[in-house]
Parts: C-alpha cells; sequence; structure tokens
C-alpha cells in the first residue's frame, strides 16, 4: 500500500491530502500556470488543443466529445482550472453545434477532482479570493446549465467540490474498485475541515439525493463508495474500472441522439430555478465563502496541517 493509500484511511485528512499539488509551497504560495489555459486549435487526430490543465476531443462523428482534467496530481480547483474547464466548456458548445453530448474524465486513474485548491484557502490575498469564488460559481453554472448531455466517468475520489463537479452532469458512472484495491470516495465533507459546504452546493446535493440523505451527508462529511453513492442515487451506475470510459462514451451518444431541443428545453426546465437563486444571491455567496474562508481559526488548522506535510 503505498503513502497516499494508507493516509487515506484516516477520514478527517482525506480532502486536504488529495488536495497537495507538487506546486504547494512555492514562495507566494499561488500555484504557478502557464497563461495560456485554453487551445482550440484543430488538430488531425479530432484534438481541440491540449493544454496542462484540460484536454479536449471532439468526435463529430459520434456527436460527442471528452474533456479530461489533466492537473497533477489530483486535479484541484484553483482560479485557473476552474477557468480552463469553463473555456473549453464553452469552445465546445460555441465551435461545434453537431456535438450533444460529453464525458468528463480524469487524466488520473485514482482521483477524478480532489476538490478545491488548498493555495487558494490558506493566507489567501484579499482581493483574489472573490475572484476565485466568482470562478468556482461559474464553472458550476456553464456545467449545470450546458446544451451538452454531460456524463461524468469517476476513475477514482471525487470529494467536496470534486463531487460538486460530478453532481452537476446528467449522468455519473463510477468506478468500482478491483484487485483488492480500496475504491474512491465521494461526498461533501466539508465539516471535517471545519467548513460548511455552501447553499447552492448544499441544495445541489438535496436535488440528487434527497433532503434527509443530504442533511446527514452534509453534517458528517460522509464519503460514500462506488456501491454506497449508488444506493442513495449520488451516481447512476457503477462499473468495472476498465468499463468506465466506454460506458460514459455509449451513455453521451445516447443523451446525444435525443432531439437537443425538447432534451435541453427539458433540463433547463428543472435546474433553472437553481441556477437563478444562485446568480441572485452570488454576491452574498461570495462575501460568505471569504468571510469563513479567512476565519482565524480555520488558517491556523491550515497552517497546521500544511506543516505538517513538509516533515
Amino acid at each position: 500500500m503505498n503513502t497516499l493509500a494508507r493516509q487515506l484511511q484516516h477520514p478527517t485528512r482525506t480532502l486536504l491530502l488529495l488536495q497537495r499539488s507538487r506546486y504547494c509551497f512555492n514562495k507566494r504560495g499561488v500555484v504557478q500556470i502557464p497563461n495560456t489555459l485554453f487551445s482550440s486549435s484543430t488538430t488531425n487526430n479530432g484534438n481541440v488543443g491540449n493544454d496542462k490543465l484540460v484536454k479536449t476531443t471532439i468526435e463529430e462523428e459520434s456527436a460527442i466529445a471528452k474533456l479530461t482534467l489533466n492537473y497533477p496530481p489530483v486535479n484541484s480547483l484553483s482560479l485557473e482550472m476552474c477557468q480552463a474547464i469553463s473555456s473549453a466548456l464553452k469552445t465546445i458548445e460555441s465551435n461545434y453545434p453537431k456535438v450533444h453530448g460529453l464525458v468528463i474524465n480524469s487524466s488520473s486513474p485514482s482521483v477524478f477532482c480532489a476538490g478545491l485548491h488548498l493555495n487558494e484557502l490558506h493566507n489567501p490575498d484579499p482581493k483574489h479570493l472573490p475572484a476565485f469564488w466568482y470562478s468556482v460559481q461559474q464553472v458550476f453554472i456553464d456545467l449545470y446549465s450546458s446544451r451538452l448531455a454531460t456524463i461524468a466517468a469517476i476513475e477514482g475520489h471525487a470529494p467536496a467540490a470534486g463531487c460538486m463537479l460530478a453532481m452537476s452532469c446528467d449522468y455519473r458512472i463510477m468506478k468500482l474498485p478491483t484487485n483488492g484495491k480500496k475504491s474512491g470516495k465521494i461526498g461533501l465533507n466539508e465539516t471535517l475541515l471545519g467548513l460548511a459546504a455552501p447553499p447552492w452546493m448544499g441544495k445541489l446535493m438535496v436535488r440528487t439525493i434527497g433532503n434527509r440523505k443530504t442533511e446527514q451527508s452534509l453534517a458528517l462529511g460522509t464519503l460514500y463508495s462506488p456501491n454506497e453513492a449508488f444506493l442513495i442515487g449520488l451516481v447512476d451506475e457503477v462499473v468495472s474500472s476498465e468499463q468506465v470510459v466506454d460506458r460514459a462514451r455509449e451513455e453521451a451518444i445516447k443523451w446525444a441522439s435525443i432531439h437537443p431541443q425538447g432534451r435541453v428545453a427539458s433540463k433547463l426546465l428543472t435546474r433553472k430555478e437553481h441556477i437563478d437563486g444562485l446568480l441572485a444571491n452570488r454576491k452574498e455567496d461570495t462575501e460568505m465563502f471569504c468571510s469563513m474562508v479567512q476565519d482565524p481559526i480555520l488558517q491556523k488548522n491550515l497552517s497546521v496541517y500544511l506543516e505538517s506535510l513538509k516533515k
């Protein structure tokens, strides 16, 4: 068992451990990312450009695309990562009108998305923090309201905001553990850090698994195994590891075959109220998040934890 796998057995450390990056301890405490977030240049093999944060492939003959999260080691959501996802999504929607389905997966075999990047939370710049949270809100809005039928291929851990990304999709397929390996976990576990999930994220879970189960999940910071997530409706399907992306592709093709006008109208019929609620309270939501993150007790706990990682 490797070091990460051993440490993941301690549930209170899961979110923090998964958010580590090889850039965690640079001078400025901010991940250094190239200026170009997403390239829209088309290549012969159907790729719509590859960058260090996302990779996007188009299959026009099948009316689908694939967006691969590619920010090693764990696809943590920094401002730049959120912007890259939103930019890639908008590029597909605008430039490829014949594409109606989208598979979202990870380049990592063990992590879908580990949630918010710790560098965005630890000793944050008060001027930068609102912009970061705006980008998190925006990636949710863009994904949740997308005209594309979005299928999450979850091949590993998806805690906190990683769970939010998955719940924002139309359909979720999660990998089962194989060869005695521990399974990935999914859930909103912010309470384990002394945080509370923002209202719109909590309501997203209510819309996904129901009110009572959400109450329990948020209060306890529960991270669910694939089978547990399937039983409560947090994911729609569980398959073996070698089937996840292929099944997601099949599902995307099925959804893409539905007449887009009716499908998109139906999607917005059920989601518009939730999106409008966030848009109407976006400023208040940002202020609440920034206040919570800058709480001295939380910052002290983060500092202690980050120092422990250096030892």
